[in-house]
């Protein structure tokens, strides 16, 4: 390793490279010949980024929807269509349509009556659309967006990004309460126009934060569901704390607390989530005691962690974009989709864009899944992890209309294979609308 990347904190956490065999997936993808050292490869991701090959380049966006309302992409782009209307006369959208938990692509017609998936028809049509489901992401910590810090955080490692206090923590405390508000509406608004349309936030300051992303939301298209962050006061009332948000979260996965935050949230039906197994492996057996809906992160998974997620049915949230710029490693996507359900999310917003199309692209050319798994990672999988399964994630009659609708007159023009081009080559240009009903 060069003294440049000793000196800039990035491997302090671990003291170890990735190994031999990410590494060749790396070189495979974005190196001709070697692959650089940590600041450089970074850096060339960002400027790769930049240029539109991870989703969010620039270009027109289609507004002619008389529903449509305009809302903010990311920097260097312009509005996206996103049709929120909840009228109850008839919709009707034709193309290539990606259909139910299968994602089994057919040409034909979906109609929305009353925010609902009226019926399905295959038939001959003359649009050359892509229908997806909305993308599900089980993942967030939006107020981060008010700590984007570029090159600077980059070069922190993972305890002085986040413990005692933390970059992020000092950024963010630094910030008011509108400004964290307008922050998240501004992500929010950037997740509808690129595809999304539920995210789960794993949200910090107690139920003040809860607030305002309820605030914030209301005003949103985009569906967010917000997950309590514990501990939380000893005195205070956690179950009328949990009924406030839409389930609870820890990083601190021990003691009496967190077992009557998990019975809670049964007994709700709210979403109980963790994270484990992010920097060391040491919180897992106790996160996978407590036998959460899911947990986040698992890149020290331990070879007995594949079977107790099997027999216990705990879901996995992988987060590999964030995993590779903080750790400097990766989560074992493929053992942990053997064992469990796996749904990709995008973590926080400091250092990634909330962008479900960045980390399909990026899991895609990673990891040896087909694109339909890829995709069914985004959207159905992340729906069942937060319990919404039944409503959302994929396109079946009787569900809630949320879909992205895909043009293929600009970087999807002449794919073959139409998943495979959602998921490896889509950018936010490429969505014609997001319809949220």
């Amino acid at each position: 390793m060069s003294d440049e990347a000793s000196r800039c904190g990035c491997r302090r956490v671990h003291g170890r490279n990735l190994d031999e065999d990410m590494q060749r997936r790396l070189q495979r993808v974005y190196a001709p010949e070697e692959l650089p050292d940590r600041r450089q490869f970074l850096k060339a991701l960002g400027g790769v980024a930049a240029a539109g090959a991870f989703a969010g380049c620039s270009g027109p966006s289609d507004t002619s929807s008389p529903t449509a309302v305009s809302t903010a992409t990311e920097p260097g782009t312009e509005t996206a269509s996103v049709d929120q209307s909840q009228a109850d006369q008839p919709t009707t959208v034709s193309g290539t349509i990606a259909v139910g938990p299968s994602m089994e692509t057919i040409e034909g017609t979906l109609e929305i009556v009353d925010g609902r998936i009226e019926s399905i028809t295959e038939e001959g049509v003359e649009s050359n659309d892509i229908i997806v489901p909305a993308f599900v992401n089980p993942h967030t910590h939006i107020t981060d967006a008010t700590a984007k810090d570029g090159e600077r955080a980059r070069n922190y490692s993972w305890y002085e990004l986040f413990i005692d206090p933390g970059l992020k923590s000092e950024i963010n405390s630094s910030a008011t309460r509108e400004e964290k508000r307008a922050a998240m509406a501004a992500t929010m608004e950037f997740m509808a126009a690129s595809g999304t349309g539920t995210f789960v936030d794993f949200k910090e300051e107690g139920i003040q934060g809860i607030d305002d992303l309820n605030t914030v939301d209301q005003q949103e298209p985009v569906d967010a569901v917000g997950l309590l962050t514990g501990p939380i006061d000893e005195e205070a009332d956690l179950e009328a704390e949990i009924e406030n948000a839409d389930g609870y979260n820890t990083y601190a996965p021990y003691g009496e607390q967190a077992e009557r935050a998990r019975d809670i949230c049964a007994d709700l039906g709210k979403v109980f989530a963790l994270h484990s197994g992010e920097p060391s492996p040491d919180d897992i057996d106790a996160s996978l005691a407590l036998n959460p809906d899911y947990t986040s992160h698992m890149v020290q998974a331990r070879e007995q962690d594949y079977q107790t997620l099997a027999d216990n049915d705990i879901g996995v949230a992988a987060l590999p974009r964030s995993n590779l710029v903080i750790l400097d490693e990766l989560p074992p996507l493929e053992r942990l989709h053997e064992a469990t359900t796996v749904a990709l999310g995008t973590d926080n917003v400091m250092l990634n864009a909330a962008s479900m199309l960045r980390e399909m692209e990026f899991t895609s050319k990673l990891f040896d899944f087909t694109p339909t798994e890829v995709l069914q990672m985004a959207t159905i999988n992340g729906a069942r992890l937060s319990k919404r399964g039944d409503e959302i994630g994929s396109l079946d009659e009787g569900k809630r209309a949320r879909l992205t609708v895909f043009r293929t007159d600009r970087e999807l023009q002449n794919v073959v294979d139409p998943i495979a081009g959602i998921v490896r080559r889509a950018t936010a240009r490429d969505v014609r609308r997001t319809i949220l009903r």
